[in-house]
């Protein structure tokens, strides 16, 4: 008896033993089991989010356009606002470039989201100019290399016919300038009036004979630079309201565009440069356009277009001093809205001898007291805020569908000062005798 006890508890040792093992064995084979369920898991995870990536990236359309430009410039223009001084000057043999990536992307049936970013700079030199601080012209103007926001906007359809389109706009680059540019339309509303950026929120309407817009923006907004909007000034904001209705004319004779624009922009400020609260309000401008294009007219090789434009002045009486760099020394004195009523009128033509060689002329001319928001900084001279007459001439050459040359010459007399200001020295832009000379070839490669 003695005997099979010590031979059941030495089983039952031996027995356990065995069990022990193989259950050490089976809990590490079940965390190698874990630990590649694990690895699985993460890889599957690694995957569902390439995937979410992916299809996130293949919802956005991309497009890009590549532009660099030589140029030889020469003239004559002031050099002190309040003498009147002028400096002959000649700079041959200057680069620039621009580069545009475009973005767009279906959200839904309804909805749709469209892009642009945007880089202008001389080449070998990002310090940029003085203009690339303004909003209106960021990534436009030649600025520090760095990319910027020229468009993002929403179109949201609640019905067919019925938009609303949300965000920075499609303001820049419209009507009168596509045919030297070579491009189908760009943008909204005629450069006459207004080229560069724009936030805001646009209605539309369209029927059979014409499309209605009914637009708000903001032109400029104060926030405190340190505190934000959690600050007080008694600056108020710009802002921008507008009317505009365009339609083809019934007639056979050729594509057609006619638009007409109204806008009213409420307390200008006196510098958009200055972010303190020592700036003020200065007034009202109102603007009106009308613009006409006809391409390939009466089944030709000519296309033309027409654009005219009327800017009318409401001062609220006050003046003020202006320190454009900040130095502590007055660059222009007793500044104000300008006085009187300006007009400006825009025409142009191309002539296509071939599919890929085509020739054109513009002509714009500005009254005294001209003041319009635009500027074309892909223009060195900005000629449509010109006071002044300005002839340009240019010829394009197509590699292909997607490049082309573009030898341009362009001669711009200045007849009074502050051209693209609205506001001048008692309100009154004095007599100068300025002029500038322009001789560029641009290659422009859309892809």
């Amino acid at each position: 008896m003695k005997k099979l006890l010590m031979l059941t508890m030495a089983g039952s040792i031996l027995l356990a033993g065995e069990c022990d093992a193989k259950l050490e064995k089976l809990k590490m084979e079940f965390e190698k089991f874990k630990k590649e369920m694990s690895e699985q898991i993460d890889e599957l995870y690694d995957r569902a989010d390439e995937n979410e990536l992916q299809a996130s990236l293949n919802k956005i359309k991309w497009s890009g356009e590549f532009e660099t430009r030589v140029g030889n410039y020469s003239g004559e223009r002031t050099t002190n606002l309040i003498t009147g001084k002028t400096k002959k000057f000649r700079n041959n043999n200057k680069w620039d470039m621009r580069i545009k990536l475009n973005m767009e992307a279906k959200i839904n049936e309804k909805t749709k989201f469209t892009g642009r970013i945007m880089v202008s700079k001389a080449w070998a030199n990002s310090t940029g100019v003085f203009q690339s601080q303004l909003d209106m012209l960021q990534g436009r103007a030649n600025g520090n290399a760095k990319l910027a926001l020229e468009r993002a906007y929403i179109d949201y359809k609640f019905t067919p016919n019925f938009i609303m389109t949300i965000g920075r706009q499609p303001s820049s680059d419209g009507p009168g300038m596509n045919l030297k540019y070579d491009t189908p339309r760009k943008a909204t509303y005629p450069a006459l009036l207004f080229n560069g950026e724009a936030d805001g929120i646009v209605f539309t309407y369209k029927t059979k004979p014409a499309t209605f817009r009914l637009a708000y923006g903001k032109g400029y907004q104060w926030q405190d630079i340190n505190n934000g909007y959690t600050s007080g000034t008694s600056q108020k904001d710009t802002n921008v309201y507008g009317f505009f209705a365009e339609g083809r004319l019934p007639f056979d004779i050729g594509e057609n565009l006619l638009i007409f624009s109204a806008t009213k922009t409420t307390d200008l400020i006196a510098n958009p440069f200055d972010a303190s609260n020592n700036n003020m309000n200065l007034g009202d401008y109102t603007h009106l356009g009308l613009y006409f294009e006809n391409n390939k007219a009466f089944k030709t090789k000519l296309s033309y277009f027409i654009s005219l434009a009327y800017a009318n002045p409401n001062g609220n009486g006050k003046s003020t001093n202006i320190d454009f760099d900040g130095d502590g020394v007055v660059d222009m004195p007793n500044v104000k809205l300008l006085k009187k009523s300006g007009y400006a009128y825009h025409i142009g033509l191309r002539y296509d001898i071939k599919n890929n060689f085509k020739v054109g002329y513009e002509f714009n001319h500005g009254s005294r007291y001209w003041f319009s928001f635009s500027s074309n900084v892909a223009d060195p001279i900005n000629k449509l805020a010109a006071r002044g007459n300005v002839n340009d001439f240019y010829l394009i050459y197509n590699l292909d569908m997607n490049q082309y040359f573009r030898l341009g010459y362009t001669r711009a007399d200045i007849d009074y000062a502050g051209s693209g200001m609205y506001y001048w020295m008692n309100g009154e832009p004095n007599k100068v005798d300025e002029y500038y000379d322009v001789l560029y070839t641009t290659y422009d490669v859309r892809f």
